[in-house]
């Protein structure tokens, strides 16, 4: 039967240092997790539209943020947040928005029911008709727009932003667009839309389908109803604060950048 030797002093004191380390370490990760999820909680509690102005929140909201919203949201639009002219999203670090205006809160309630997803909490409302079909919308009887009327519409649309040449055609259109077409009930009398509902100011220099005389006949002739995927049953709360907190920040250029 083998004879146990004992263990040498500088095996015990290098087996006593390795213990000792490894509960150094463990409660370091402790502590460190204890802070995050306390900062965390803070992110939670604290009013959306005001943590951008505490830096330590801010910090928190975007390290954690920058990542989710690159896992969720970088597919439609883009890494930076810049969009993508080919799937029509729209550059989220200008200060032009559809919905709302800009505020943390706002974009995390598009962040978690989306627009046109379903959920009867999200954006919902201001499809835009398709004036080239028997049935424009759906929803209610609006009539059909010939082509020379929905080229008249288009030329007051570009009388909006002082780039039409036909001044007949645009105020032809201008009484389309006031009257029969009822363009006004969404986008307002002078063109600047409605961001309660979703509808873009039409004399604005950003364009989410483009801002051409082509592509806006396209938009009247065919209508346009775009959608925003709803997150709330995939993605904590947390995680849709942080990315609506982000988001926000591309736009704020004093916001201070998340660790990379």
């Amino acid at each position: 039967m083998p004879i146990k030797r004992p263990r040498s002093p500088t095996s015990i004191a290098i087996s006593a240092v390795l213990a000792i380390a490894g509960l150094a370490i463990a409660i370091v990760a402790l502590v460190l997790h204890v802070q995050r999820q306390r900062r965390a909680d803070a992110l939670l509690r604290a009013d959306p539209d005001r943590v951008l102005a505490s830096s330590e929140l801010t910090r928190t909201a975007l390290d954690i943020g920058r990542p989710a919203f690159a896992r969720r949201c970088a597919g439609c639009h883009g890494p930076r947040g810049d969009g993508d002219p080919l799937k029509n999203t729209p550059d989220l670090r200008d200060d032009e928005y559809l919905y709302g205006s800009g505020k943390p809160d706002e974009i995390e309630q598009i962040v978690l029911y989306g627009i046109r997803a379903g959920p009867s909490r999200g954006k919902n409302l201001a499809s835009m008709p398709a004036y080239g079909r028997a049935k424009p919308y759906a929803g209610e009887p609006i009539p059909p727009l010939s082509p020379a009327a929905i080229a008249d519409v288009t030329e007051f649309v570009l009388s909006l932003s002082g780039r039409s040449t036909h001044r007949e055609a645009a105020t032809r259109g201008r009484m389309i667009y006031q009257g029969a077409g009822g363009c006004y009930d969404c986008h307002s009398g002078d063109g600047h839309g409605d961001p309660g509902i979703g509808a873009p100011n039409l004399a604005a220099a950003v364009w989410l389908y483009g801002g051409s005389a082509r592509s806006i006949t396209q938009s009247i002739t065919y209508g346009r109803a775009g959608i925003c995927p709803a997150f709330a049953t995939r993605i904590t709360p947390l995680e849709a604060r942080a990315i609506s907190l982000y988001v926000a920040s591309l736009s704020n250029p004093t916001t201070p950048k998340p660790n990379l």
